[in-house]
């Protein structure tokens, strides 16, 4: 077996193992602490926190951006420390 089949052997087994845990068997896991994201406020409960109305800030904004507001949240600090399968780096080689 060539090594870079071995290496997918071992992904496939481990993405597995993975799959079939459970949320708290995974947390256990974990070698450092997380940042669950059920504890990052979206932008619209961000803006009631401090006080302000949602339709305040958009100022009679169509329907589709308050949507928006309840999609979207801010995060600052590390995203390594995120509860999260995956993180992609969306940036495009400067030619």
């Amino acid at each position: 077996m060539y090594p870079s089949n071995k290496k997918k052997k071992v992904w496939r087994e481990e993405n597995e193992r993975l799959l079939k845990m459970t949320l708290e068997e995974r947390r256990k896991e974990y070698i450092r602490d997380y940042v669950s994201l059920s504890t990052i406020l979206s932008w619209k409960e961000e803006m009631k926190s401090k006080g302000q109305n949602d339709e305040e800030n958009t100022q009679e904004a169509p329907q589709m951006k308050k949507s928006l507001s309840e999609k979207v949240s801010l995060y600052r600090g590390d995203i390594t420390l995120l509860e999260v399968d995956a993180i992609v780096n969306a940036g495009t080689k400067a030619l």
